[in-house]
């Protein structure tokens, strides 16, 4: 009887783009290793530096505030 294949969901880390070390819970505003505000692309959710124009990972246009 063959065992039934069971898909381990990979759990997605996130990183800060300043200090590079992982960001244990999104919902905050801030990197909890080097206390810099994050900033998420509004597109995808990922986190960017705040000096970026174009979103590193998905390629959508970050406009200033």
């Amino acid at each position: 009887m063959a065992k039934p294949t069971v898909k381990k969901t990979a759990k997605k880390e996130i990183h800060c783009p300043y200090c590079d070390e992982e960001i244990m819970k999104a919902e905050f505003p801030y990197c909890q290793s080097c206390g810099v505000t994050i900033f998420y692309c509004p597109k995808c959710r990922q986190p960017v530096a705040r000096d970026k124009r174009i979103c590193p990972h998905c390629g959508a246009e970050i406009k200033g505030e």
